[in-house]
Formats: structure tokens, sequence, C-alpha cells
């Protein structure tokens, strides 16, 4: 069990509550006693020292071990269910491309397909997450995802057996393709769930918990991509396909119960994460005809484009719409380019660990700089990665250039990873709680339509000799998502000078509400 000082140097709102406590005893040091104000569960009491000075013990002590069991519940719930997720996204491009060699249309064909359900399905589940209990949205992802995963990889488990005949082949790929979808729209949902709404309701209004638990479960995400590519690699590598497959589905079979198991203690640890508002079921129409579903839809696209930090969630959703990441094109046509599986895994996880060095600078940037000019920076950098390791790659007419190509992919996630910690924490902070899930949901749909774009254009420049086009076009998209974020960040700034200049005369306890894109930039407003 960690040091209750040291967990609240991780909340600074229980530390500054607490502070605030001993202050408020201090100033009272003539009472016998003091009865502050405690949570229904407990009581609090100050009891006076014999040297008039003030012994304390309050509710927040015991509120900080419950916070911290609750936190590392929800930690080891998500990296069983990130494990399995990143070991299968890595392996099934390669398991297509070996069980058609030559040819990257199967894997093109399954992107088009994985990201399509998830645009059709991300506004209804994240309508569903908003008016579904916490854990049981979460537990039904779960149970969606892992299920899918052993499913999929089982028939490309019996589709690469020498004996499948052609028909039963073609059989199984279509399952695979299809099963291999669905589990990719439960680690939609339960991304949904966990990484926004649990972390929210956990850190209740705290921006910077927020931000240290963000980066947390990124870190955990980013992990799982350096150590599980590996050991598929490894397993692809130097035993056969078949062993990894299995391991596969071996891991998805297992996780489902210790994951609900895990995310149960973090509620029964944590009172707050039992209490939620949700959306009235009569607020929504029954029946699931296609006019219902349309309207639903539209809805939900509805309340997204009235956010004002619809630009910032545009620009990150523009970044998927590129082939510039360790995904199923450029793994595959890395390995075109002679890079074994092993190295292939080696990069992907140097680029994770590229990422887990944002999430570590993460809350420093936001702290001295604020959300909004810490994104700025982070989208400059990727940019910058990108550019260099395009130009190189194309001007370098060598095996040196795939190394090239992968080293510049690899320094490109710390300005990513960066940027979406960035714009994730915007948009929890600055959507309303009942409209978190349907906001989420059609930014993840967006983000889905746009990286199906991606794969059709693999389907249309589908020689890999030709595939320096779409890296080049590629990094166009990440120049017009950097403009589209800059102007914003601009907007948000305009609209705070412009609210100073104008505000009325304040007493000395009125404050200015400032967007939270700024975060320390108010500061510099308030200076003019």
């Amino acid at each position: 069990m960690s040091d209750p000082q040291d967990e609240r140097e991780d909340h600074p709102l229980l530390a500054e509550t607490l502070q605030q406590h001993r202050r408020e005893a201090v100033e009272t040091r003539d009472s016998s006693y003091l009865a502050l104000p405690a949570s229904a569960d407990s009581v609090a009491v100050l009891h006076a020292a014999p040297d008039n000075g003030v012994c304390i013990q309050t509710d927040l002590e015991y509120h900080i071990s419950d916070l911290s069991r609750a936190k590392l519940a929800l930690y080891g719930s998500h990296f069983l269910s990130t494990w399995g997720q990143r070991m299968w996204e890595f392996a099934i491009g390669l398991i297509l491309l070996e069980l058609r060699p030559g040819s990257l249309a199967l894997v093109s064909v399954f992107g088009l397909v994985d990201s399509g359900a998830q645009v059709l399905a991300g506004p209804h589940i994240g309508a569903y997450i908003d008016r579904t209990p916490r854990l049981a949205a979460a537990c039904n992802m779960y149970i969606l995802q892992n299920s899918a995963v052993a499913l999929s990889a089982s028939s490309a488990l019996v589709a690469s057996l020498a004996g499948a005949g052609e028909a039963l082949f073609w059989a199984c790929i279509v399952l695979t393709i299809a099963v291999g979808s669905a589990s990719s729209v439960g680690c939609q949902g339960s991304a949904l769930s966990v990484e926004r709404e649990w972390t929210k309701a956990l850190c209740r209004g705290d921006s910077g918990a927020l931000a240290l638990l963000n980066a947390g479960m990124r870190r955990i995400d980013l992990t799982c991509l350096i150590a599980s590519p590996i050991m598929a690699g490894l397993l692809l590598a130097y035993g056969n396909l078949q062993i990894a497959i299995l391991a596969i589905v071996a891991w998805n079979m297992c996780a489902w119960l210790p994951e609900c198991w895990l995310l149960r203690r973090a509620q029964d640890s944590f009172a707050i994460l039992r209490e939620q508002d949700l959306v009235e079921p009569s607020s929504i129409p029954a029946g699931q005809s296609l006019e219902i579903v349309l309207k639903k839809s539209f809805s939900a696209w509805r309340t997204y484009a009235r956010q004002d930090v619809v630009l910032a969630a545009a620009a990150l959703a523009l970044l998927y719409f590129t082939v510039m990441s360790f995904g199923l094109l450029m793994t595959a046509y890395l390995k075109w380019r002679g890079l074994p599986e092993t190295i292939l895994s080696m990069y992907r996880g140097a680029g994770a660990v590229s990422g887990i060095a944002s999430t570590l600078v993460f809350p420093a940037l936001r702290s001295k700089f604020g959300l909004g000019r810490a994104g700025a920076v982070g989208i400059c950098c990727q940019l910058a990665s990108l550019l260099a390791a395009v130009v190189a790659s194309i001007c370098v007419r060598s095996a040196v250039a795939s190394h090239v190509l992968a080293a510049g992919l690899v320094a490109s996630r710390f300005g990513l990873w960066t940027f979406d910690l960035c714009v994730s924490q915007l948009l929890q902070e600055r959507i309303a709680t009942l409209e978190l899930g349907v906001v989420n949901g059609v930014q993840s749909s967006l983000q889905s339509l746009l990286q199906s774009f991606s794969y059709v254009m693999g389907l249309l420049v589908w020689q890999p000799e030709n595939f320096e086009r779409l890296m080049a076009g590629s990094v166009g998209v990440v120049a017009v998502a950097a403009l589209l974020y800059c102007c914003f960040v601009m907007r948000d700034v305009v609209s705070v000078l412009d609210k100073t200049e104008f505000a009325p005369v304040m007493n000395d306890n009125s404050s200015l509400q400032v967007p939270a894109a700024l975060g320390d930039d108010m500061h510099a407003a308030e200076c003019h």
C-alpha cells in the first residue's frame, strides 16, 4: 500500500481540501475539538493536542486509500483488456498476409470492414453507455470484444490448415474479417466507457488528477503496444502461425472474468463510481427500424457538431486519415520492403516507448502551458517527424530507407500521443456528462470513417511500390489537422481576450471562467 502523503500529491483536489481543513483547524485552536464536514460514510473530528496544536484525523485519508484501490483496479482491468486486443491488432495483418502472400488486398478489406463497423456503431455505442449503468455497460463491451477476438482467431486458424478446401478457406476468411470487426466495436465501447467515462467520474472535476489518470491509462495502452506485439512476433517467427493464433484465443477466453471482477472491485472501493446520472430511457425511441436508427445517428452527430471543441476533435480525427503509423498497411508495407516480423515488432515497441515518454511529460506540459498550447506542441512535433521520415525514405534508395522510415514513425509517436491526450482531456472537461458518451461515440465513428478512407486508398493504390504516394498524402493531411487545431486555440485566445476587455468590474471574490484549453494562458490574458 502506498503512503497516503504520496497519494495526496498525485491528487491535487484531495491535497488542497486537506490543507484547507488544517488551516481552519489552526484558526480555531481555542476549541477543545472541532467537527469538520465529512461524507455520509464517516465523521471527521479534530482533537486538541496538549501543546495547543492540532492533531488531525479526517476521512480524507480513508478516501485516498479507497481512491488508490479503485485506481489500481481500473488499471488492472484496462491492462488485461488492452493486452489481448493489441496482440490481435498486430497479428491479424500478418496472418492475412500469410494466408494470401504478395497482396495487401485482404489486409485492406479487413481494415475497411473494421472501420465501417465502428463508423456505424459509434454513436449507438455512445448512447448505450450514456443510458446504461456504468458496470453493466463496460462488462458487456468486454464480452463482445473478447468473444469476437477468440472466434475470429479460431476462424483464421481453420483457414490456415493445409487441408482446408477452397470453399472452406474463403468462408473462414469472411468469418475472420466480419467477427474481427465486431471485436473492434467491443474495444471501441470499452474504451468509451472505461477510458473516458470511468476516469472522469473517478476524478470528480479535478483537472490535474484527470491528467495523471489519463496519462496512466495511456501508459498501460502503450506498454501493451511494446510487449504484446513482441510476443506475437516471436510466436510467428520462431513458432508457427497456429501457435500464435492459439495463444491469442487462450488469452481472450481467460481474461474476461478478471476484467469484469476488477471493475466491480473499483466500484466497491470508491462509492462515487456507483453514482451515475443516466439518460432517461423514455427519451430514446423504441424499435430498431431504419428510420429510427438514422434519426438517432443524426441526433448524435448534431450534438457533436454543436460542441465548442469540435475543431480540436476534428483535428484529432484527421490523424486517422493517414498511413503513417504502425497500422495494418504500414506493417505489411515494411514487411514487403524486407523487414522481418521481429524487427517490425521491435520498431512498433520503440514507437510505444516514444508514446510512453509523452505520457510522462504530458502532465508537466499541461501544467506549464495549458492544454491548448501543449496540444499545439504535440501536433507540430508529429508533423516535423513525419515530414523528415517521408523525405528521407523517398530520397534514400537503399535498404537503409526502410529503417529511416520506421525511425521517423517512432519519433512521431511522441507528438501524436501528446496531442491525443490533450484533445481527449478537452473532450472530458468541456462536454456535459450526459452527452459525453454520445460525443465520444461520434468522435470514434469519425476517426474510424477517416481511417476507412485510408484503407480505400490502400485498395486503389494496392501495389506496394506505389505506397510512397500514400505516405506523401498522409503528411499533407497531418498539416491540415495542425492548421485546424491552431485555429481552435486562436479562437479560444480571442474569446478570452474579448471577455477580459469587455467584462464588467468584479469584486475581489469574483473570477473569470476561462476555457480549459488555455490552462495557464489565462494568466497572460489577465495581464493585458
